[in-house]
């Protein structure tokens, strides 16, 4: 029988350089003792990989091919390979398997608990930072009490290669090669640097929790992860995953009962996280993540770190931006939506944007909002556009308390717009705006538009325009409401346009309210300044 070499590898490996690869291995695992471990541990999880070029997904594939090709094998010609003969035919899985980290039982067992509760915690959405950081205290006390090997640096690596390729054989048993090539503690994985995240994913079961250990996790990419799956990080200053402007997104498809937590997704060329799938798309959650450098060069109405298609139950709190060409973008989706406590420096094109969203609980509160520069190609429209989407006659779409600083130079770009193009039920309360744009707060058609309470200042600028205005750009456009000086809940405004004057609100009356009882409704303050900005807690 002739094996013929993998397709997706540049070279072979050939029997003899393996075993000396093998030789400095074990050498190199004499030193890892106990109380050294800190040491190594961050030579080993901050160096990357020897990949020999070869990105993770690449790997992944490679590992694919090597799963068809075994539809083509006997166990009995499995049996009688050469150890020359199974080392070209498993070298794909041999180069997944380099530099990867094999964590020993004792430490397993120890992990097992912990990981329980972060599992069990994500599942009912109830992980925050306290519980996070004891838990995962516990993890790399578990970890670092203990020495660790090399994955591949085994002395029975023949052996247990070819029991891996003849159980696939006899069973096709994805679940006994997640247990194989991954730390694996019941329904838990702990991804150390140098795992493959594509393999993880597809040979892993639904429901499995994937524990990010602390480093740079270099070109890792996941696609359509399973229902289920909870990816946690050590803490979004610890654990990284970096596209190295390379790889286009880092998970990608249809999402279902998943999450993200505590981990930093960074120079990915296209997405962070892109959730699409007409059918089976919801319940998803993120939290405490940083997203930094995603899709530079390309526009924020189709690329950026986070975008949903067709998604229902959705949360995204207690997160970071930065330099980003548009920071989340729900299209098509339905309550609830809840996009909280969020921070974002230079946005691209949009922190937020509801296209055609619908129904009960639409958050969008309590998000703290920069811009100093451009990202992306597109220049900073609106900070928070909701277009074209309804709430319900009892449960009003909500973006109340934010902040936003900074304008992006653009001619019709606002802090933020409602009913952009349609809509209903919709209220904008206490937010405070900064020099946002060259409009504080746009009510653009729609019905039932509540403006309350809000704080707008901006100086003049080449683009300066008002503060609030009401106007039927489209039909159908009533019921825009904003609340007089007696009712303790006016707006106000310190609002200087291009031509140096000031310009608090205007409409052109067709939606319920004419210019001068919009005008008469905003409470002119020539003491407001800047320093608003520090106005909410």
């Amino acid at each position: 029988m002739r094996i013929s070499p993998n397709r997706y590898c540049k070279f072979s490996f050939r029997f003899l350089s393996g075993l000396l690869l093998l030789a400095t291995l074990f050498a190199a695992c004499d030193n890892y003792e106990p109380g050294s471990f800190p040491e190594e541990e961050r030579a080993v999880m901050n160096h990357p990989p020897d990949t020999d070029g070869i990105s993770p997904s690449e790997m992944f594939e490679g590992l694919l091919g090597l799963f068809q090709d075994l539809e083509t094998l006997t166990a009995d010609e499995i049996e009688s390979l050469t150890a020359d003969q199974l080392w070209e035919l498993s070298e794909p899985l041999l180069k997944l398997w380099k530099n990867t980290i094999q964590l020993p039982n004792v430490t397993l067992q120890g992990l097992r608990e912990p990981l329980r509760e972060l599992q069990e915690l994500s599942g009912n959405w109830e992980l925050n930072r306290e519980n996070h950081a004891d838990l995962s205290r516990e993890v790399k006390l578990a970890i670092t009490s203990n020495r660790y090997i090399i994955r591949q640096n085994m002395e029975l690596w023949q052996d247990k290669v070819k029991s891996l390729l003849l159980n696939w054989i006899q069973t096709e048993s994805m679940a006994e090669v997640c247990n194989t090539l991954f730390n694996n503690t019941d329904h838990a994985v702990v991804l150390m640097p140098g795992d493959n995240f594509s393999a993880a994913s597809y040979f892993c079961p639904e429901n499995t929790l994937f524990y990010i250990y602390e480093g740079i996790h270099n070109g890792q990419s996941v696609t359509s992860p399973k229902e289920g799956t909870h990816w946690i990080g050590a803490g979004a200053n610890k654990t990284v995953l970096d596209g190295n402007h390379i790889e286009e997104h880092a998970f990608l498809g249809r999402m279902n009962h998943n999450s993200y937590h505590f981990f930093e997704i960074r120079n990915y060329t296209w997405f962070g996280i892109n959730s699409i799938d007409r059918e089976g798309n919801g319940d998803v959650e993120i939290s405490n993540m940083f997203f930094r450098q995603i899709g530079d060069g390309l526009n924020g109405e189709e690329y950026g770190a986070v975008k949903t298609e067709w998604m229902t139950r959705f949360l995204l709190h207690d997160s970071n931006f930065e330099n980003v060409t548009s920071a989340v973008r729900l299209v098509n989706s339905r309550g609830p939506l809840q996009v909280v406590n969020n921070e974002a420096l230079n946005p691209g094109r949009n922190f937020f944007q509801c296209d055609k969203c619908f129904g009960r609980g639409i958050r969008i509160n309590h998000n703290r909002l920069q811009h100093t520069e451009k990202f992306g190609t597109d220049v900073l429209e609106d900070y928070i556009s909701i277009f074209q989407s309804e709430g319900d006659e009892d449960d009003w779409i909500q973006v109340n308390y934010n902040r936003a600083r900074g304008h992006g130079g653009s001619l019709s770009g606002s802090f933020m717009i409602l009913a952009d193009a349609g809509g209903k039920y919709q209220e904008a309360i206490g937010n405070v705006g900064v020099n946002p744009g060259q409009v504080g707060i746009g009510v653009a058609s729609g019905e039932f538009i509540r403006v309350q309470s809000n704080i707008m200042y901006s100086e003049p600028w080449g683009g300066s325009n008002v503060a609030y205005y009401s106007a039927d750009f489209d039909p159908p456009c009533n019921n825009h409401i904003f609340p007089g000086p007696g009712s303790g809940s006016a707006n106000l405004a310190n609002w200087t346009s291009a031509a140096g004057q000031s310009n608090r609100a205007w409409s052109n009356g067709n939606c319920g309210i004419t210019n001068i009882a919009l005008r008469d409704s905003i409470i002119e303050n020539p003491l407001i300044g800047p320093e608003i900005w520090d106005s909410l807690p």
